[in-house]
């Protein structure tokens, strides 16, 4: 009997039930869920078992729910999903009845929400988004800039722009090239304005310093500005990470409310002098010839 047929059948002879019963059963159906889950074998490199669900069914659920949705998944799954890594050579897949209906190499190329949600109309389900752990992996060598919770210790510092949505602030980024892509503190980012919450966009989870959190995946323009004032910009992939200040990103600087990964500065290529006397970045461009 599955956990759906035996709330279903808990239901026929309770009856109606008030706000508080509800929520009681509310509770007890996400007990019967993790409990299922527990006890279901992984499954093979050969095939995929979880369901998905449709966009409708999915934008309803509870945030800590769609966390489980994706989560559960992942691990029910987890030798198939780490199977089709290895042989896309993916660090994204999206799947829907089992089969992998998109892919990519870098996480940059995930794709934009409105693609997203056509994705979802066409497939009429809410695909099962998973990030290959490896491609979100962050070195974190604190060295120099922003003053660390290490007494003298600081992490080297870069200013950027960031654009989206029609707005744009500018902020200190913690600069990390142990780290492939950008970071940055959703609630600081939708305060700004930049990006609007979607019921309908996948909740992720990840770990890092041996600590989970939870994120989402978003497209911003990212802009440089070196000494002689040429701007240099380019579309960059950002993990907004949820509940920033108590994420794991916050452990060795505090105060960080971004970290720009070598994505950004592989594609815009400026040339950078770290003043380590006065703890201060320059930023060149090379000049157009």
């Amino acid at each position: 009997m599955t956990t759906e047929t035996l709330i279903t059948k808990v239901r026929e002879k309770l009856g109606t039930l008030d706000k508080n019963g509800e929520q009681i059963l509310s509770t007890v159906l996400d007990v019967f869920k993790d409990v299922e889950t527990l006890s279901l074998p992984k499954t093979s490199k050969e095939s995929f078992v979880s369901q998905n669900i449709t966009l409708r069914e999915y934008k309803i659920l509870s945030p800590a729910k769609k966390e489980h949705y994706l989560r559960d998944a992942e691990k029910l799954n987890q030798d198939w999903i780490e199977n089709q890594f290895k042989k896309l050579k993916a660090n994204w897949i999206m799947v829907v009845d089992g089969q992998i209906v998109l892919s990519g190499a870098k996480l940059k190329d995930y794709p934009e929400h409105d693609d997203f949600l056509a994705l979802c109309r066409r497939t009429g389900k809410y695909p099962f988004v998973f990030i290959n752990q490896r491609a979100l992996a962050v070195e974190e060598h604190a060295t120099a800039w922003h003053e660390t919770y290490e007494p003298g210790d600081a992490y080297p510092a870069l200013s950027i722009t960031v654009s989206g949505n029609n707005k744009h602030f500018d902020a200190e980024a913690d600069l990390d090239t142990g780290a492939a892509d950008c970071y940055g503190a959703f609630e600081l980012l939708v305060a700004k304005g930049v990006i609007k919450t979607q019921p309908d966009e996948a909740r992720l989870t990840s770990q890092h310093l041996n600590k989970q959190y939870v994120y989402f995946i978003k497209h911003l323009w990212l802009e440089l500005v070196d000494i002689a004032g040429a701007k240099q910009q380019c579309r960059a992939m950002v993990v907004c990470v949820n509940n920033w200040l108590n994420s794991p990103f916050t452990s060795i600087n505090p105060a960080r409310t971004f970290l720009l990964g070598r994505s950004v500065l592989l594609e815009l290529r400026p040339r950078l002098i770290l003043d380590f006397s006065n703890r201060s970045t320059e930023v060149q461009f090379a000049k157009a010839s």
